[in-house]
């Protein structure tokens, strides 16, 4: 008697093939759900910080020291630091340029400043000659000082806020470093990043230095 034959048994392939795509599709799942996180997890850094404004010249109250040949010298003290002293031309209640009479307009003007360990002048009213050339403040600038009697100074100047240029030298050698503008009668200025800077008078710059020095011996150094 012949058996009977019995169909093949179908076998639920489907649901392994499932579970196989399930499987595969988990591990690329949980990388893009970590990365996605990390991502969200990163800190934006911040924009960088905008560079500190150039400061200018420590100052403070002022009290008369002297007068002489058309200049005036005044102590200033700064808060919590060492005083200093100022010539500056012109005498109390003149103009605040105190340039002499007949001035062309736009003529620098010069003022001396002595302190314990650094002293200078500034540079101040003058035109740069170079188009669109202005001082920029903290910037260094190179400055060439022609004497009329032909001496020749190569100073280093620092832009200040108010668009003037202080040159600074060591106190100690104050008076042998400015000892041509004291013995001048006009002495012009130029510098390569801003052109001619214009002709300064120099009348009565020999007992303004002299008078600031001795004002700083006086009140900086005491």
């Amino acid at each position: 008697m012949d058996r009977p034959h019995l169909a093949p048994v179908a076998r639920p392939r489907l649901a392994l093939r499932g579970r196989r795509t399930v499987r595969a599709a988990t591990p690329l799942t949980l990388l893009t759900g970590l990365a996605l996180a990390l991502a969200a997890c990163e800190t934006v850094p911040p924009p960088p910080a905008a560079p500190p404004a150039a400061a200018g010249l420590a100052d403070g109250p002022a009290k008369p020291f002297g007068t002489g040949k058309g200049w005036t010298v005044t102590v200033h003290t700064p808060p919590g630091g060492k005083p200093f002293c100022v010539a500056e031309r012109g005498r109390p209640g003149e103009a605040p340029d105190g340039a002499p009479a007949g001035t062309p307009p736009g003529t620098p003007r010069l003022a001396f400043r002595a302190g314990a360990a650094e002293s200078g002048f500034i540079l101040s009213g003058f035109t740069p000659s170079d188009s669109g050339a202005t001082v920029k403040p903290g910037e260094r600038y190179d400055l060439v000082a022609s004497l009329d009697q032909g001496a020749r100074l190569t100073l280093s100047a620092r832009g200040l806020p108010d668009g003037s240029l202080y040159v600074a030298v060591p106190t100690k050698s104050y008076l042998d470093e400015f000892e041509a503008l004291a013995r001048g009668r006009r002495v012009g200025f130029r510098s390569t990043g801003l052109g001619e800077l214009g002709t300064a008078l120099l009348s009565g710059t020999s007992w303004a230095i002299n008078a600031s020095d001795e004002c700083r011996i006086l009140h900086a150094d005491s």
